[in-house]
C-alpha cells in the first residue's frame, strides 16, 4: 500500500443509517489509499452501533466529543489527528462519486503552482427524496430526483464574496488549513453555521481555488439540513460579510438583498474617507 495522501474528515451527530452509505461511498473509491476520521459529534442515537465493523479497519479513527459542540469544532478536531497532504470534508448525508478522490489528487499534480491552491472543487449533484424513496438505506432510483450544480472558479477573493455560493467537495490542501488555525469559530454561533463560507474566506486572502468541471459529491437535500434554518442562515451570512471585509481592510460597505427569507451580497460600496 503507498503511503496515503488524503484523510477523509466525516462530521456526523444523529445522522441514522444515511452515514453506511457516506463510509462505502469511501470503500468503493478507484483511489484505494485514503484515511478515514469519524467525529461524533455528541450523538444520541445508535450511529457508533451501525458503524462498529468499520471501525475495526486500522485506516478509521472515531472521535468521539461528550457534547454537541457544532460543524467548525468538529472539523477542528479532525484537523488535529490529519497527516495527510490533504483533507476532504465528507457530510454523513452526502456520498461521493467512485472517482471523486482519483479526479482530485490528479489535479493537485497537474496545476501549475499546487503549494498556492487551498482547496479544489467541482459540481455537485442535488438529490431530492420523494416520498417513500428509500429502503434501509438504500435509495430507489425511481424514487428520487437530482439535478447536477455546476461549481466555478474565482478569479479574486472579492469575486467569492459576490458570487453568495461555497464550493464542493471542499479538498483542501491540509497546510493551508493549519496555517490559517483551522475553521474559525469566533462568529456569534460558535461556528456551528456556515462553516464553510467561514473558513473558504479566510482561505482566500492567502491561496487560490482550483475548479474541476465534473461532478464529484452527491448531496442529499432533505427537511434535516442545516440550510433549511434560514432566519439563521440570514444573521450569520451577513455577519460573515461585514466581519470579512473589515478584515480585507474595511474598504467597502455590503450592499445585500433578500429574496425569499435568503440574504445575499449584490455589490460593495467603497466606505468615504473620514
Amino acid at each position: 500500500m503507498m503511503e496515503s495522501k488524503v484523510t477523509v474528515v466525516i462530521p456526523f451527530y444523529n445522522p441514522g443509517a444515511y452515514i453506511l452509505e457516506a463510509l462505502d461511498s469511501v470503500y468503493a473509491q478507484t483511489y484505494k489509499d485514503w484515511k478515514i476520521i469519524l467525529i461524533d459529534d455528541g450523538s444520541t442515537d445508535d450511529t457508533v452501533v451501525k458503524i462498529k465493523d468499520y471501525l475495526e479497519d486500522p485506516r478509521i479513527k472515531l472521535v468521539r466529543h461528550s457534547q454537541n459542540m457544532g460543524q467548525s469544532k468538529s472539523m477542528n478536531s479532525g484537523l488535529n489527528l490529519v497527516e495527510t497532504p490533504f483533507l476532504i470534508q465528507l457530510d454523513a448525508d452526502d456520498w461521493f462519486y467512485p472517482y471523486t478522490l482519483e479526479v482530485l489528487l490528479k489535479e493537485t499534480e497537474t496545476v501549475p503552482n499546487p503549494e498556492g491552491i487551498a482547496v479544489y472543487s467541482g459540481n455537485i449533484n442535488l438529490v431530492y427524496k420523494e416520498r417513500g424513496g428509500f429502503t434501509d438505506y438504500k435509495w430507489k432510483r425511481s424514487r428520487v430526483k437530482s439535478i447536477v450544480k455546476k461549481g466555478r472558479s474565482f478569479q479574486d477573493r472579492y469575486e467569492f464574496l459576490l458570487a453568495n455560493c461555497s464550493v464542493w467537495p471542499r479538498f483542501y490542501l491540509t497546510s493551508a488549513l493549519q496555517r490559517i488555525g483551522g475553521w474559525p469559530v469566533d462568529d456569534p454561533y460558535e461556528g456551528r453555521y456556515a462553516e464553510d463560507i467561514r473558513v473558504l474566506s479566510r482561505l482566500i486572502e492567502h491561496y487560490c481555488f482550483h475548479y474541476v468541471d465534473k461532478a464529484l459529491l452527491n448531496h442529499r437535500r432533505h427537511d434535516k439540513n442545516q440550510t433549511n434554518n434560514v432566519q439563521v442562515y440570514r444573521d450569520i451570512m451577513e455577519w460573515t460579510v461585514r466581519d470579512t471585509l473589515k478584515r480585507w481592510g474595511n474598504e467597502y460597505e455590503p450592499i445585500f438583498t433578500t429574496k425569499n427569507g435568503w440574504i445575499s451580497v449584490t455589490g460593495l460600496k467603497p466606505k468615504r474617507n473620514e
